[in-house]
């Protein structure tokens, strides 16, 4: 009976301080108006490199409590871009039943929000990355800030058009760095929404380009978007390496991108160069930090981005 009491009184306590943490949400100052800098404001607010306006600090992204801080200011940054912040709340087992008799299923959070096309439209664009980080103590600036930075940037700036003719959606994903439960789970999202979707682009490590050459890399099996980001990533001079998959049997599972391959959406992931060995070096470690983000980088990528979610957003 202790030992229930003492439990009862521990989860109390917890929910408690829960419930404070939600009332005392204003975690995020004023942005900068100018697009380099309140990159570099995101990125420094998630990778702990700056306090939130309530001066706690996020210095990783790994555990419960600190993504469910992150959460909190994803839902604010959303709603600076006077999009409604939305949650997509999931559950995922274990992958042996058994062991969910030992430890509780996975449970997390996906944090989206949807900025409507001008006019009517039965179409949805998908813009994803994950949020959380890969170990305890990683800061985890480059992967995955820079690419919550570049899609908010994305955001904005297309939220100015007097003119969008398809919805688009914006989703920062959980559990990115566990078997992606966090896109699968909104991959299931999606299905049960039955959203109609155009075309998924998930954004990856954009800060790292230690070469400066301004490569992005794109992997995708849909010649269409390949070919959208082709022409445009030629336009802004910069060069693109591309990685075509075949999606029959497709199995990988290492970005966020892999968890909509197999539901045959038409998809795209981008970022830095990992597959061609110029990716920071410093993924999950500790020294995934705000001073190794090549802003110059990031900027020029979401520039691209930018144009190439326009050219198929504005028809």
């Amino acid at each position: 009976m202790r030992n229930t009491s003492l439990a009862f009184l521990l989860a109390l306590s917890l929910s408690s301080c829960q419930s404070n943490q939600e009332s005392n949400a204003h975690i995020v100052d004023d942005l900068p108006e100018d697009k380099a800098e309140y990159q570099k404001t995101i990125v420094g607010h998630l990778s702990g490199k700056y306090e939130l306006a309530n001066k706690t600090l996020i210095k990783s992204r790994w555990s419960v409590e600190e993504r469910a801080v992150a959460r909190l200011y994803l839902k604010e940054l959303i709603a600076t871009l006077n999009i409604e912040p939305r949650e997509n709340h999931y559950s995922s087992p274990n992958l042996n039943p058994a062991i969910d008799l030992l430890l509780e299923p996975f449970k997390g959070t996906n944090i989206y929000g949807i900025l409507p096309a001008t006019k009517s439209s039965e179409e949805y664009i998908v813009l994803g990355a994950h949020y959380d980080t890969g170990k305890r103590n990683a800061p985890g600036a480059i992967d995955n800030a820079t690419g919550i930075a570049l899609i908010y940037s994305v955001v904005k700036e297309l939220a100015k058009s007097e003119v969008r003719d398809r919805n688009l959606i914006v989703v920062f994903f959980d559990q990115e760095e566990e078997e992606l439960i966090g896109s699968k789970a909104f991959a299931k999202h999606i299905k049960e929404s039955e959203w109609n979707i155009h075309s998924i682009h998930c954004f990856d490590m954009v800060g790292w380009d230690a070469d400066d050459d301004g490569a992005m890399e794109v992997f995708s099996a849909s010649e269409s978007l390949l070919d959208t980001y082709r022409t445009t990533a030629g336009a802004h001079g910069k060069p693109l390496k591309e990685i075509v998959i075949d999606p029959v049997g497709y199995d990988n599972s290492s970005t966020d991108f892999d968890a909509f391959v197999q539901g045959g959406y038409n998809v795209i992931g981008a970022g830095e160069c990992y597959y061609f060995r110029d990716s920071t070096p410093y993924k999950d470690s500790p020294d995934d930090t705000f001073e190794t983000v090549n802003f110059q980088y990031l900027l020029s990528c979401s520039n691209m981005i930018e144009d190439v979610i326009r050219k198929i957003v504005i028809l």
